[in-house]
């Protein structure tokens, strides 16, 4: 993992600022890129309703036992407090401009974080934010969560 100049220059091209701390590449969401946090069994209800629709993006699988997952977004710098707020009571964090938040190849103390499925080849579509608010409460509301 040490050397990262190639991924570093790959999300730099996207124009996503990345930072390098040890064995991390860390994303730095701002007003293009934002990420939604959610237990995997979530994100792959709502990875997969986003997908059937064409809105499906790139998700980072973060290491860990529960695994977590981040689906990359739109910036929701924008995002009201009660959407934040509705997301948060359904276990899905958002992380919006200043967060750091980890890219593959990283390597966290829980293991190797990675992509779900192909890594992006070229610039990532990113779903609208609220595209991905709307996919948590459909798949969780289904599910009985309000």
């Amino acid at each position: 993992m040490g050397d990262f100049s190639v991924f570093e220059e790959l999300f730099s091209s996207w124009e996503w600022l990345v930072l390098r701390a040890g064995s991390r590449l860390l994303l730095n969401t701002d007003h293009q890129v934002s990420a939604v946090e959610l237990p995997m069994g979530i994100g792959g209800e709502v990875q997969h309703y986003l997908a059937v629709r064409m809105l499906a993006g790139p998700v980072v699988v973060l290491p860990g036992a529960p695994a977590r997952w981040l689906i990359l977004t739109q910036s929701a710098d924008e995002a009201s407090q009660v959407n934040l707020i509705r997301l948060r009571a359904r276990g899905a964090l958002t992380h919006r401009s200043g967060t750091l938040v980890p890219l593959p190849p990283s390597r966290t103390d829980r293991g190797d974080v990675t992509w779900l499925g192909s890594p992006p080849v070229g610039r990532p579509f990113l779903p609208p934010y609220s595209a991905v608010v709307a996919s948590v409460r459909a798949v969780t509301e289904s599910a009985g969560i309000r």
